[in-house]
This record gives structure tokens, C-alpha cells and sequence, in this order.
């Protein structure tokens, strides 16, 4: 029987008593170190929940409940052939628990149709049993809406929604899994695209219970995923003044602030959100980039610099964060520094040629042509030119304006030596023609419209209106006669 939150905790301190009192045998039952264990797995206390387990084991080694908690545990740290290992030795294989981790083994497996089998044969396990309850003057059964619900659960989680749907409709409005399994069938409706419905359910969960925190917290993923963010900013709102410190809704507020362009709500939120999670850094990268935006560079550094402690080394993010961190320096002036920062790059994946190609990104958007001159330079001395960055050199130059005063990597751009299509050549004939070299741009403006038209007509609108690519070759000899 499932205990009361205060009882568990009750019993959590009794264990913690025996456990500091060595002198003291400790001995319990199964089942209350069992339900001691969910306690630790659902406060996230690894440690504290590893030591549990090897107590289970060591009191109850053939226990079939500790038995197949140990599976689990192996299979959530994706040891599934020990697990699997485990199972098997499990005498009794014809009850619930093991019918649902083989069930649960072919959904890994994307085998649908055995996981149906398995956690089919769970419930007609599970309702022979509640059937004779009352006959041996028990009490009165339980029934299988909480299978229901996780059957339901975990044929969403590997994409199967119809399968899902399937089960959690099983659950009658009468069980206590009512609401979150209409949250659950929201969450599938959703999936397939049909909002209305996903919105529907949601709200009448809501009529019947106001406080229904998953049900808020859903409403605002659901209009946010929608671009609703009025309504996303109503429901995140609803649910802080349920539980004001709750992660997720502090999330879809500043989402939804940011979808309205209230920046200042938005970093009025990450005020809040740094103080009840220090070690997240999304919100506080989030935060950084408005302050970019806004031009307040020295607090977007200080929010970047939290954001970057706390972002992991391994995370895609990290190159992103010192990149905003160097846009901070440049536009104050600061490209040595901006410089220096980009290059904490190279030690997670990001090659040393492409900081280069960044620094003098960065140095042209904030309009400084030396340091930038003297990067692309580098990259020219130490690297061979491809395709890829051949173009890339030329757009960024194109974008920035600069042909006269980069005449010296022009130069060199323009020498194509590479095999194969030369990506960079709408670029390339528009550099020609503003550093007036004609049989340059005669060739590229021919070979761009050749090559890549629809590029070519996007360089060369403003300059030849109402053309087709295919004139412009004749308007440029029209317009640089004796050249």
C-alpha cells in the first residue's frame, strides 16, 4: 500500500537514526527500504540512494521487489545487458514488475507491438489479482489506472502516440490519474499537431482543478510551442502563484516576456531565477544576449561570465557564450581582448582558423578595419583557401564594405586555385566591379551566372534593375566599354 508523504519521510528519519548509530544492527523490512530508496531517487540524492540499494541487496538478496529495482537502476545508467542479466535470474517471471521491464526492453528496442504484449500481460496479471482481493475479505482493490498511466507515459516518451492515447483513454474520470492523464493526452494531441485539442484538454482540467501546477505549467509550454505568448505569459503566471519558486514557470515567463519584446521583465525574471538556480546557465545566457541588444555591455559580460562558469565544457553553448562575451569587448573597443576570448574556443573543438575568420567578423561589425586586416592576413599566411572559406572571406568582406582598403586580400580571394565550383564567385564579381578590375569582373559576373543565378540576381538587382541574370553579361559590357 502506497504511504502518505509524512510517513515516508518518517520513516527516512528513522532509517538515517539507525544508520548514524553504528553500534546499532540495522535491519528492515522490504518494503520500507524499498519505499526509502523512491524517496532518494525522487530528491535526486544519488549517493544517498546508491547506499540504500547495496542495503536492499544485502538484507533481501532474493527479494524479487529489490531484485528488479536493481534492474532499473542498472538500466537507467543504460547498463541494460546487466540488468537484463538480472531479470532473467528472477524465479518468478510471470508477475508485474518483470512483465513491464521486458515490456519497457522492447520499447528500447522499438518493438511496439512485444512491449503491447508484455504490458498487456502486467495488467491481466495485476486485474486477477485485484479480482480476488474481496473475496479473501481484503481490502478493496486498487485497480490499474496507475498502469495505465505509465503505459501511456512510456509509449510517449519513445513516440508511439497512438498507442498511447490508447491506454491513457482506459482511465475513467473517477481515478485519482484522471487529470494527468488528460495532461498526458494534451501532451499527444499536441504531438500530432492538432493545438485547438492539445488546449481543449488542458483548460478543462483546469475548470475542475485551478491548481493543477502540470496543467498550467503544459498550458504554457503548449502557447509558447504556438507563439501564443499572451496566453503563455498568462499560464507561467497562474503557476508561479502556485508554486512561485518553480522552475519551469519562471522559464515560460521570461520566454513568453521575451516573445512580447518585455526585455525588462525578462532579466527582472533571470534576477530571480539566479538566485533559486545558481548552476543553470541558460537563463542567464538568455539574459546576457538583451543586455547585447540593448548595448549595455558591461552588465551583459557580468550575466555571460555567470553563465559561462556554469555552462559545462562539453556543451555546444560554451562556444556560443564566449562568443557573446567577445562581442561585449568589441563593442567597447576591446579587440585584443575579444580576441583572446574567442580563443578559449580552440580547447573545446573550434579550430584555430575559424577564431580568425570570427575575430575579423567581429572586428568589421564594430568598425575596426586594422585589427581585422591584420587577422585575415594570418588566416591567408598559415592556411590553404577552400571552397567553404573562400566564400566565407569574401561575404564577410562584402558585408562589411570593405574592397579598396583590402585590395591586398582581394588579391588573393580572386586567384581561385582550388578544384570544383567556386562557391564565392557572386562575391567575387561584385568585389571586381567596385575595385573597377573589368576582365575580373567580366569573368566572375559570366561564371556567377552560370554557376549560381539565383545568388548572382540578389547581388546584382540594385545595380542592373528590371534585368534577368542572363542580360547582365551584356549590361556590364555596355556599361565598361573600352575596358
Amino acid at each position: 500500500m502506497k504511504r502518505e508523504p509524512n510517513e515516508v519521510k518518517h520513516l527516512v528519519r528513522q532509517y538515517e537514526q539507525k544508520l548514524s548509530e553504528a553500534s546499532v544492527p540495522l535491519w528492515m523490512d522490504a518494503p520500507d527500504i524499498l519505499d526509502i530508496l523512491d524517496h532518494y531517487e525522487q530528491n535526486n540524492q544519488y549517493f544517498e540512494a546508491e547506499e540504500c540499494m547495496r542495503l536492499a541487496l544485502r538484507l533481501h538478496p532474493d527479494n524479487p521487489e529489490v531484485q528488479i529495482r536493481r534492474a532499473y537502476r542498472l538500466k537507467n545508467e543504460g547498463r541494460w545487458q546487466e540488468a537484463v542479466q538480472v531479470v532473467e535470474s528472477i524465479s518468478e517471471q510471470d508477475c508485474l514488475d518483470v512483465c513491464f521491464f521486458w515490456g519497457e526492453k522492447a520499447l528500447s528496442e522499438l518493438d511496439f507491438e512485444r512491449a503491447e504484449s508484455f504490458f498487456n500481460q502486467g495488467l491481466r496479471i495485476e486485474r486477477d489479482i485485484d479480482a480476488q482481493l474481496p473475496l479473501d475479505g481484503e481490502e478493496e482493490p486498487m485497480g490499474v489506472s496507475d498502469l495505465l498511466l505509465e503505459m501511456g507515459e512510456l509509449f510517449i516518451d519513445y513516440g508511439s502516440i497512438a498507442r498511447a492515447q490508447k491506454y491513457l483513454q482506459q482511465i475513467t474520470s473517477s481515478e485519482p490519474e484522471y487529470n494527468r492523464a488528460q495532461i498526458l493526452l494534451a501532451e499527444c494531441a499536441f504531438q500530432l499537431g492538432d493545438t485547438p485539442s492539445a488546449v481543449s484538454l488542458l483548460e478543462k482540467v483546469l475548470d475542475n482543478d485551478p491548481y493543477d501546477l502540470d496543467a498550467w505549467i503544459m498550458l504554457a509550454d503548449v502557447s509558447n510551442e504556438s507563439k501564443n505568448f499572451e496566453k503563455c505569459a498568462e499560464a507561467s503566471n497562474f503557476a508561479l502563484a502556485i508554486d512561485p519558486k518553480n522552475e519551469k514557470a519562471l522559464r515560460f515567463k521570461a520566454v513568453a516576456a521575451l516573445g512580447l519584446e518585455k526585455y525588462d521583465e525578462v532579466l527582472e525574471v533571470y534576477d530571480n531565477y539566479r538566485l533559486l538556480y545558481p548552476t543553470d546557465y541558460t537563463m542567464a545566457l538568455s539574459a546576457g544576449e538583451i543586455l547585447i541588444n540593448q548595448r549595455k555591455m558591461l552588465e551583459a559580460r557580468k550575466v555571460l561570465s555567470r553563465s559561462n562558469q556554469a555552462c559545462p565544457n562539453e556543451h555546444p553553448d560554451k562556444v556560443r557564450i564566449l562568443g557573446d562575451i567577445a562581442t561585449t569587448y568589441a563593442a567597447e573597443g576591446d579587440f585584443r581582448r575579444a580576441h583572446d576570448t574567442l580563443l578559449g574556443c580552440c580547447s573545446l573543438g573550434t579550430s584555430y582558423a575559424d577564431v580568425l575568420l570570427q575575430t575579423a567578423q567581429l572586428c568589421f561589425n564594430y568598425g575596426e578595419q586594422d585589427f581585422g586586416k591584420k587577422a585575415l592576413l594570418h588566416y591567408l599566411s598559415t592556411y590553404t583557401l577552400t571552397a567553404e572559406t573562400r566564400q566565407r572571406m569574401a561575404q564577410i568582406l562584402c558585408e562589411a564594405n570593405l574592397f579598396e582598403t583590402m585590395s591586398e586580400i582581394w588579391d588573393t580571394l580572386l586567384k581561385v586555385t582550388e578544384n570544383g565550383t567556386t562557391l564565392a564567385a557572386p562575391y567575387l564579381a561584385f568585389a571586381a566591379r567596385r575595385l573597377r578590375r573589368i576582365p575580373e569582373y567580366m569573368f566572375w559576373l559570366a561564371y556567377s551566372i552560370y554557376e549560381d543565378p539565383t545568388r548572382t540576381q540578389q547581388f546584382f538587382r540594385q545595380i542592373y534593375p528590371d534585368r534577368l541574370p542572363s542580360e547582365y553579361l551584356a549590361q556590364a559590357r555596355l556599361e565598361f566599354p573600352e575596358e
